[in-house]
């Protein structure tokens, strides 16, 4: 019997998976174990999968459980991924004529995946798969996950494009299609190929199973409407933030801006403000940065503030979101968290980006 763990090799329709590893722990003191089967490794690495998924969900059952309390658990089943893809490449290496090397390869593939450092590994293990393994029935899923991984890495945007291209052509109508097809319109963009990626997302919406899929017509729409945003001036505007310095429109030419809108009160926000302070880290030299907080008044604003001062280094305006006139409405700023960039010339260059992708959007606008 066919036995693998898929991790998370499949995708939910329209949303990409972009789970972080962390490098591989040092085990050159540990012994480190050897199977004479895939069935044997397997079994070993599921039992101590089971133990640690048991020690989650009794944590998550508990009412007052701390956030150090769940992230320890997630790092024990990162190293665990960790020692596996050793194990299974360890495996594969000292059984090369093992009649079982087809879900040990498939398993290294997915484990790798997940893995930030070993990315390029999984695209060379899952051409392995695909040279070795091209009858499997797992081959869709191997060549949706080179797709998927080669997207996450910067600077590999044409052989991404190429890969998600050959899945979609041989694989139109499974599950995976759609968010490959997203992944594809999302490399487009990474590549400034706006035009193909608008291109492409106008025959999406009027295909026919979209037309027959509300939710779906309305959030590919709403993807072409942000996509329109390409390519505008910055609306003009004049507030001061909080320490009374006014801020306009024109004084961030020069350098690109990053704008964040948020409410301190919005726990969506408060967890994108790592993916903002990050990005403030590697790149505030290079680039503008500007808080525009909607909160329900600004002394609420100014009194979180002070609680928090370590959370947002560069200024801070503060609208009524309701006020005619404003930044926020003539973004037409809807829903919060909201990031906008802004190139060099003061120009739009991605409207309501994405948190996962904003990073990698900011190292091409600074030319990092």
């Amino acid at each position: 019997m066919l036995r693998v763990f898929i991790f998370s090799a499949l995708l939910l329709l329209f949303s990409v998976a972009t789970v972080g590893g962390q490098q591989a722990p040092d085990n050159s003191s540990e012994v480190k174990k050897s199977y004479a089967t895939y069935d044997a490794l397997f079994e070993d690495f599921q039992a101590q999968r089971e133990v640690l998924l048991t020690k989650m969900d009794r944590l998550r059952e508990r009412e007052n459980v701390k956030p150090e309390e769940l992230k320890s658990v997630e790092d024990e089943m990162k190293t665990l991924d960790e020692k596996y893809g050793d194990a299974l490449e360890a495996y594969i290496v000292g059984h090369p004529d093992a009649k079982d090397l087809m879900p040990a390869r498939f398993e290294l593939t997915v484990t790798f995946s997940r893995i930030d450092g070993k990315l390029e590994q999984s695209i060379t293990v899952a051409d392995e798969f695909i040279k070795s393994h091209s009858d499997s029935e797992l081959i869709g899923d191997v060549y949706f996950i080179k797709a998927q991984t080669l997207f996450r890495l910067p600077g590999r945007e044409s052989d991404a494009l190429k890969a998600l291209d050959t899945f979609i052509k041989e694989y139109p109508d499974r599950q995976d299609a759609d968010p490959a097809r997203m992944m594809r319109i999302r490399t487009l963009l990474f590549m400034n190929r706006v035009a193909d990626a608008r291109q492409s997302l106008g025959v999406l919406v009027k295909s026919d199973r979209v037309k027959e899929d509300k939710q779906a017509k309305e959030y590919l729409q709403n993807q072409l409407d942000n996509i329109d945003w390409v390519g505008r001036d910055l609306p003009a505007f004049a507030a001061p933030d909080l320490k009374g310095e006014v801020h306009k429109a024109d004084n961030f030419t020069g350098k690109p801006t990053l704008i964040f809108v948020w409410d301190s009160n919005s726990s969506a926000c408060l967890g994108e403000l790592s993916f903002i302070q990050e990005a403030y880290r590697q790149f505030s030299e290079k680039m503008n940065f500007l808080s525009v907080s909607v909160n329900e008044s600004k002394p609420a604003l100014e009194q979180w503030l002070d609680k928090n001062p370590e959370a947002v280094k560069f200024p801070t305006v503060w609208f009524d979101r309701d006020a005619e006139n404003t930044l926020v409405k003539k973004l037409d700023v809807s829903l919060i968290p909201f990031l906008v960039l802004v190139d060099a010339s003061g120009k739009i260059y991605r409207y309501d980006v994405r948190s996962d992708d904003m990073l990698r959007y900011a190292s091409k606008l600074t030319g990092e």
